[in-house]
């Protein structure tokens, strides 16, 4: 392994092999991929990713400009690319569901946010979205968004990994990266393999090491600060055919997106103008909240968050289905606790006082660049991310 590529990908998740295809079909070569787990899809963010294919609504251009742009223009690649090589996925749209007049102002801040971004986006009563799915509750108000979607993840990866090796990117797994020592124009990655202590010459390094982007960024740059917290998801499924009450048309359901404190964790029920300031300054961080999602034969519903968790805690002090209920009561009140079982738990890089994504060259060492607090929406921007790191390669 003693051997100089052209360019280090760390990290072979969705992103990492986004990146590895999009350099590699436009003329990129030596380009290898380094992954500490066993297989790809790995164990980590893109294993677990509940799938659904995000739409914009949600990104301000001037507090998440790269959310903002990179969600709308990997929304329709991702579409676009599933259906070039037949893999799973499904535009099925999606009703957010407000229920009172605070509910109600917040969807406008998000209408008028997915106008902006180029989404399409439509308010519609309540009335309304009761005839597009009849087993919601009572709502007031809704956004109908057609271009939300869900696909699964473990095929798109395999599909994207497979394209890369074609092109020649070599991919390293059981490969965990011990340290790297940077200068102006090269590196040198010290490798833990199973056979031993390895290492590897490069020109370029690209972190794209999702939960750990923070201690890679630091092994290139020491006087970076980023902080990546880990930010658990958990998920749990229903059978919608079991009742007639609990099934749907297909679309998916969501509250509308509220804040909570950076610090303290605690909601913060304010104005919007309020909330658009604190937001800007990163005293509030937007949720999306547990939804309610199809995927293929199952419903998933949540996510349920849990925040100071170690970056591999997926199963201590786990919610249980009751919490689910109590979150998407108001959107499926048909459904109950024993419909519930557990689907699947994942954690989220949230990069600490930062609300949008980060990709940029390293501001020491140029020739790296740093993908750090690749959380949602990454995975529906993925193919837009890495087109963003081939223009900063390119320049």
């Amino acid at each position: 392994m003693n051997q100089k590529n052209s360019t280090v990908i760390v990290g072979g998740g969705i992103i990492g092999c986004a990146i590895a295809y999009e350099l590699s079909t436009h003329g990129y070569k030596n380009i290898a991929i380094i992954e500490k787990n066993s297989t790809i899809p790995g164990l980590n963010q893109s294993s677990t990713n509940g799938g659904v294919i995000h739409s914009g609504i949600y990104y301000p251009q001037d507090i998440e400009p790269l959310k903002a742009k990179l969600c709308v223009l990997g929304n329709a690649l991702i579409y676009e690319f599933c259906k070039k090589y037949g893999l799973p996925h499904k535009r099925t749209g999606k009703l957010v569901l407000a229920s009172n007049s605070r509910e109600e102002e917040y969807l406008d801040f998000f209408f008028q946010i997915g106008i902006e971004n180029g989404v399409e986006v439509k308010k519609i009563s309540g009335e309304e979205a009761a005839r597009m799915e009849p087993n919601i509750g009572t709502v007031t108000a809704a956004l109908f968004v057609p271009s939300t979607g869900s696909a699964a993840l473990s095929p798109l990866i395999e599909k994207l990994k497979e394209l890369a090796e074609t092109e020649g990117v070599k991919f390293f797994l059981e490969t965990k990266v011990t340290s790297i020592h940077a200068d102006k124009t090269k590196f040198i990655i010290t490798l833990q393999t199973d056979s031993g202590i390895k290492s590897m010459k490069s020109d370029m390094v690209i972190n794209a090491a999702g939960l750990y982007s923070d201690e890679i960024a630091k092994m290139i740059n020491p006087s970076l600060n980023y902080q990546i917290d880990p930010v658990r998801g958990e998920l749990y499924k229903y059978n919608p055919t079991n009742r007639k009450n609990i099934s749907l048309k297909g679309m998916h359901l969501y509250p509308v997106p509220f804040f909570y404190y950076s610090d303290t964790k605690r909601i913060a029920e304010l104005p919007v103008a309020q909330l658009r300031k604190l937001l800007k300054a990163g005293k509030v961080i937007k949720t999306l909240g547990a939804h309610v999602s199809p995927l293929g034969n199952i419903v998933t519903v949540g996510p349920l968050k849990i925040f100071n968790v170690d970056k591999e805690d997926y199963t201590t002090n786990l919610k249980k289905s009751e919490d689910y209920i109590q979150k998407v009561h108001h959107l499926l009140p048909g459904l109950r606790a024993e419909d519930l079982k557990p689907h699947h738990a994942g954690i989220m890089a949230v990069l600490r006082g930062s609300t949008d994504f980060t990709i940029k060259r390293d501001d020491v060492f140029p020739n790296c660049i740093q993908l750090v607090g690749m959380d949602s929406p990454a995975w529906t921007a993925c193919l837009a991310i890495a087109k963003e790191v081939r223009k900063l390669m390119d320049k």
